[in-house]
């Protein structure tokens, strides 16, 4: 009785909040770039719609739905909560909770959202399939695995009852969990895995098994381990299909595979299963998914043309070797792509290819690296009554840019055509995208919290997002009302230097302890005219003051004012016993590492050994100075 108490009135404040929002809007004096691509892109006419916020207060919507009811069915990521909405008052009512849901800060949660074709058609097959990951170990030791897990929907109760598992057991990690599941018109499900960020960052030492394929043994064990980095095909009951391609003499759920974080994942009218998928710094892919296909990750990173990316496979590197090394130690296994030569699944497009010498890292971290992180992927076809200018495309919602990219296609739906248009860009990061019956309402959800590229003001990246937890509405032809779209010409690299702002990369954030703004060094009179070197002499105290601003304006956005993290973004500094190595650290802030931007050139040597020193004296660390000789050294 408690539970559903608290439910009726988390549900009562989720009515209330919606009611508020329904007619509220952001309005920006000015605007900045709309996103740093390295082509210029066409904006598409925002003029044409008018929008609004549908509901608010979501924890982290991922999925949605157009329900048979004509309300949107959504899954929230954090709160494990699936949700109806009602798509003209934003009015919310939770369907489900499921309290085993294991939550972290940005790939876990509960997922993928597919309603059987026949839900609420009167014969008896009102099932809701749901992924989400769960723990098998501890708070202090996670061990996460991923499940599929069937719901019968309840009319009269109005709510999701009887689970069953359709598959579990399935691989799962902090991060890159993809998590899509979609409904096949051949009534079979399909369901998304990434590599768990295998050799990457946080995870470097991890081996990436995106190409690796199961035996013939670890399927009759029910052994999912290689499912990593792939696209499954499975029966309503979790078994694998007899159809399924049969792989290096293997049939198992493995439907394609060598992908790196597919989170878009749809059909189109005529069958065919487009995908979207995130890329490492370059190169993010839309494709189109063959039975039995490889896409190439982690040997290639969209085509193979040998530009801006090389797999480095440190997961075989000495244990000794330094894993900030710059260049990388001829001891750790290297691949260009053109060495991979096993048949490969070609994208139909990449966002974006760049030549070698791009200064991946170097404008403003990951948020102005050429690619758009594709959270989602939908095919879309006007008719004779929706909208003309998208006809015959793929929408794709980007986390990073707060944009509706559309997609030309060609007439057969096979082939890309041309560059994306850009449309509906806000300061956001959109998570999900459905189209109404009428063909003509466009509804996106919008994540809770994270970075994004800033529109307003004169920065290039920003953690404050204007509509966090939202569904925003956008409708064609209507009048009336409005977000506050970005809709400016988007910036080029070339650009960016002729200006000077890629050095620069002012944020929207203060220092919530001193109040300081986004200074990243002090003026020739607070410093006499010289560089004020710290040296194993220097006061702690007194180096870490210095850098406490510096860290707001450089490192906050990613790791958070109180060092543990972001959104996710970044790793957590409170408490990590890493920093206490000089070494690693001094190479980390450098050289960059995993997706934290090489700093070395755009800050000078004393301003890192002050960041550096200050947070490596905080929150619950006490590891001394970083000197700026140390610093220094690591160039």
């Amino acid at each position: 009785m408690t539970d559903r108490k608290s439910r009726l009135q988390r549900n009562a404040r989720r009515l209330r909040a919606s009611v508020l929002v329904v007619g509220a809007f952001v309005v920006g004096a000015s605007y900045a770039a709309a996103q740093v691509v390295p082509v210029e892109i066409e904006t598409g006419d925002n003029s044409l719609f008018a929008s609004r916020v549908l509901t608010s207060g979501l924890d982290n919507p991922w999925a949605m739905r157009w329900g048979p009811d004509d309300q949107i069915w959504l899954t929230e990521r954090t709160s494990g909560e699936v949700t109806r909405i009602e798509p003209t008052s934003g009015s919310q009512q939770v369907l489900l909770t499921i309290p085993d849901v294991y939550t972290g800060p940005q790939h876990e949660g509960l997922l993928g959202l597919a309603l059987h074709p026949e839900l609420l058609q009167g014969t008896g097959n009102d099932f809701v399939y749901l992924s989400y990951t769960i723990n098998n170990g501890t708070a202090e030791a996670p061990d996460p695995a991923a499940q599929i897990v069937r719901y019968r929907y309840d009319d009269a109760m109005q709510q999701l009852v009887e689970p069953e598992i359709v598959l579990s057991g399935l691989p799962a990690w902090n991060d890159h969990n993809a998590g899509r599941v979609v409904f096949g018109p051949d009534d079979k499900l399909y369901y998304s895995i990434g590599e768990q960020g295998a050799n990457f960052g946080r995870n470097q030492r991890r081996p990436n098994l995106a190409l690796a394929l199961p035996t013939q043994d670890e399927v009759d064990d029910e052994n999912w381990r290689t499912y990593s980095g792939k696209i499954l095909r499975l029966n309503l009951d979790g078994s694998i299909p007899h159809d399924n391609p049969e792989i290096e003499g293997v049939r198992s759920h493995v439907f394609s595979y060598g992908h790196r974080n597919p989170q878009g994942l749809a059909f189109g009218a005529d069958g065919t299963l487009y995908e979207a998928e995130h890329g490492p710094a370059t190169d993010d892919e839309l494709n189109i998914i063959r039975s039995g296909g490889n896409y190439g990750w982690p040997r290639v990173a969209g085509t193979i043309d040998d530009q801006a990316y090389r797999y480095i496979n440190w997961s075989e590197a000495p244990e000794d070797v330094d894993l900030t090394a710059n260049p990388v130690p001829d001891t750790v296994p290297q691949f260009e792509e053109s060495s991979f030569e096993a048949d490969m699944v070609e994208p139909l497009a990449t966002y974006w290819t760049v030549e070698d010498d791009y200064p991946i890292g170097a404008i403003c971290g990951y948020i102005c690296d050429p690619t758009m992180a594709p959270s989602s992927i939908l095919p879309y076809q006007a008719g004779d009554d929706g909208i003309a200018e998208w006809d015959n495309s793929v929408l794709i919602p980007t986390l990073k840019h707060g944009t509706l990219y559309v997609q030309p296609l060609s007439e057969d739906g096979q082939e890309a055509d041309g560059d994306p248009v850009a449309w509906l860009s806000t300061q956001n990061r959109y998570r999900d995208v459905i189209v109404a019956p009428d063909n003509r309402t466009v509804f996106i959800a919008t994540d809770a919290f994270g970075s994004a590229a800033q529109k307003f003001g004169d920065g290039l990246n920003t953690s404050v997002i204007h509509n966090p937890g939202s569904i925003l509405m956008f409708t064609y032809g209507a009048d009336g009302g409005g977000l506050g779209f970005a809709s400016g010409p988007s910036t080029t690299q070339e650009a960016l230097a002729g200006t000077g702002s890629t050095a620069e990369a002012p944020q929207e954030w203060e220092d919530p302890a001193t109040g300081a703004g986004t200074e990243t060094a002090r003026t020739e009179e607070e410093t006499g005219g010289e560089d004020v070197s710290v040296t194993e002499e220097s006061n702690i105290a007194d180096v870490a003051a210095l850098g406490g601003p510096k860290y707001a304006a450089n490192c906050a956005m990613c790791h958070g004012a109180d060092g543990r993290g972001q959104g996710g973004a970044g790793a957590v500094l409170a408490g990590n016993e890493r920093l206490g190595d000089d070494d690693f650290v001094a190479r980390a802030v450098v050289h960059g590492f995993g997706y934290m931007p090489p700093f070395g050139e755009r800050l000078s040597d004393n301003d890192l050994a002050e960041i550096t020193t200050y947070i490596r004296n905080n929150w619950g660390n006490e590891f001394g100075v970083l000197t700026t000789e140390q610093i220094a050294e690591t160039h």
